[in-house]
């Protein structure tokens, strides 16, 4: 695999990530409750995460996964739901 082909890959799937990230922050507000709103955002990753593989056939291992995608929807979800947390409450 070439660098720029690489850099591409590492590019859409934390474009990917970050992308439903936001739709599940918001998700997660409407479910309005805390463990049905972290079980269906854990879901949501899984299955994004397996879909991804397949679409993309990526070969990566699991450190690669953790760097370029699951950290970034994690945190971000998180603050995303924090934030339309925030914004409907006050």
């Amino acid at each position: 695999m070439n660098l720029k082909s690489y850099f591409d890959m590492e590019l859409r799937t934390t474009s990917v990530y970050a992308v439903a990230a936001v739709i599940m922050g918001y998700l997660s507000l409407l479910i309005s409750h805390t463990a049905y709103a972290t079980l269906a955002g854990l879901i949501v990753l899984a299955v994004l995460t397996f879909a991804m593989r397949a679409a993309f056939k990526i070969k990566e291992g699991a450190k690669w996964w953790l760097g370029n995608g699951v950290i970034v929807y994690i945190f971000l979800w998180l603050i995303v739901w924090t934030i339309f947390y925030n914004a409907y409450v006050l």
